[in-house]
């Protein structure tokens, strides 16, 4: 009987342990995301060293989040979170692909 009621109480914690909500809708990450991209690909494409741009790409990043009153704590778990839901990050990311294209 202890045996069946541990296991009972082991499942219910698993089946509550979810994941909470990102702080920044997906809309507005990708909007954010999107320009901390193009951001970085400018860095890259003209300096190409890390050590030479990283001070300059961390204040445009630093901008580009206080424009749309994101804090770098909020980018970043909604970051995380996309990380570990790959399909979604998949589709936010398949979604600023095409929109390069076009």
């Amino acid at each position: 009987m202890r045996l069946v009621s541990l296991f009972v109480i082991f499942l219910l914690i698993a089946c509550t342990d979810k994941d909470p909500d990102p702080p920044l809708t997906q809309k507005k990450f990708k909007t954010v995301y999107n320009e901390i991209m193009i951001l970085e690909s400018y860095y890259q494409m003209n300096f190409r060293n890390l050590n030479i741009y990283k001070d300059s790409l961390r204040k445009s990043v630093d901008g580009v989040l206080e424009a749309h009153n994101v804090t770098f704590e909020e980018f970043e778990k909604t970051y995380n979170y996309y990380s570990k839901h790959q399909e979604n990050f998949q589709d936010i990311n398949n979604e600023l692909i095409e929109s390069y294209s076009k």
